[in-house]
């Protein structure tokens, strides 16, 4: 064990001793409790890891205070660190600056909790501050998600829209207001992401996308794609945005279009491993292949359905949630990715579409099917 690193109880544990005898570890972000039989020494021992304490120190102010031998101490130090209750303190700075470890030191708090340490939680926010996310649909969803996506740390966006703010999206949109009537959604929200870091990296495309529209050069240069748009309408742009994910080995995210959903959580598409676009088109055909639809008694009925702003958060936030946990790696190898789901507005119940990986899929059952 490395005796110069400084130590200190992880800041997401409560610690609580009852009768002198047991002690029990509350974990905060993930509500689990670890609970030990200690002796003095144990508690003592507890009390001398402050955060700036080397590990050597510690075990000196033991031998000294309590006549406990190197050896004893080493010993709870190591079951602190194997039980996640203690942690190294970090300070280096080869991954984020001092300034950024503090504006995201909560989160980092959080995502040490899964990881481990906290200097993993600082390799995570390294790794959402890297990555390079396309936005296709800039509308209550898809901007939803580059604004919290944003507020996470991520620092490169491409934003993919043509249409311009309306009335009706100030209502539905949380970040449209009165003054951006009639600009560009693409433009109105650049505005908001540089608002909260400016050090961001907006690239823009106002640009309405049709059957030969060239947008693969534009997702090959992307570490994770959000698809939002639903104009033509959802099903068309997430078939030809999928397939172009898939085939680049490009994890991506499909939302949005709640003309029929109004809080559909979406699906994360991990190229190979997760059921793709078509595994879902596959689905469709056969649960539908006797369903016939009916003429509806209301023509151009898309200009009728909505929903409210908070359904929308609801499915973004849903979302960037999935999202933040895939960039960081706080899922790990053997994580399943939810499929599409959908909140009931009357009960609040949300359920789960059953789609599986097709393995004869014609888009993800080839190369890779194995993994």
């Amino acid at each position: 064990m490395d005796k110069t690193l400084t130590i200190k109880i992880k800041d997401s544990v409560d610690l609580f001793l009852y009768d002198d005898i047991y002690l029990t570890a509350y974990f905060m972000n993930t509500r689990v409790r670890k609970s030990f039989r200690v002796d003095g020494n144990f508690i003592s021992l507890i009390g001398f890891i402050d955060g700036y304490a080397t590990i050597g120190e510690i075990c000196d102010k033991m031998r000294i205070d309590h006549n406990v031998e190197e050896k004893e101490t080493l010993n709870i130090i190591e079951t602190l660190l194997k039980k996640n209750i203690a942690t190294p303190v970090t300070r280096q700075q080869d991954k984020l600056s001092l300034d950024e470890i503090f504006k995201y030191s909560r989160q980092i708090n959080y995502f040490s909790e899964f990881l481990g340490s906290e200097y993993a939680g600082i390799t995570a926010q390294k790794k959402l501050k890297d990555s390079n996310v396309i936005i296709f649909g800039c509308g209550a969803v898809g901007g939803n998600i580059a604004v919290q996506l944003a507020m996470a740390g991520v620092e490169k966006f491409t934003l993919y829209d043509y249409d311009v703010v309306e009335n009706s999206d100030v209502s539905r949109h949380l970040f449209f207001k009165t003054k951006h009537l009639g600009k560009r959604k693409i433009d109105s929200l650049r505005e908001e992401l540089l608002r909260i870091n400016k050090n961001i990296c907006v690239i823009t495309y106002s640009e309405r996308m049709v059957p030969d529209s060239n947008v693969e050069k534009i997702i090959r240069k992307a570490s994770f794609v959000v698809n939002t748009m639903d104009e033509p309408y959802i099903g068309y742009t997430a078939s030809k945005i999928s397939r172009i994910c898939v085939l680049n080995d490009i994890p991506h995210f499909i939302a949005g279009g709640f003309d029929a959903h109004l809080a559909s959580t979406g699906e994360l598409i991990v190229p190979y491993k997760t059921p793709c676009v078509e595994c879902y088109t596959d689905y469709f055909k056969e649960i539908l292949k006797n369903w016939k639809p009916k003429d509806h008694p209301v023509k151009r009925r898309y200009l009728e359905i909505g929903g409210l702003s908070s359904m929308a958060l609801f499915a973004s936030s849903f979302a960037a949630i999935e999202i933040i946990k895939y960039i960081a790696g706080l899922a790990g190898d053997s994580y399943e990715y939810k499929t599409r789901g959908e909140l009931l507005f009357g009960s609040l119940e949300l359920t789960y579409l059953t789609v599986e990986k097709n393995p004869n899929c014609v888009i993800c059952g080839g190369r890779k099917n194995e993994t």
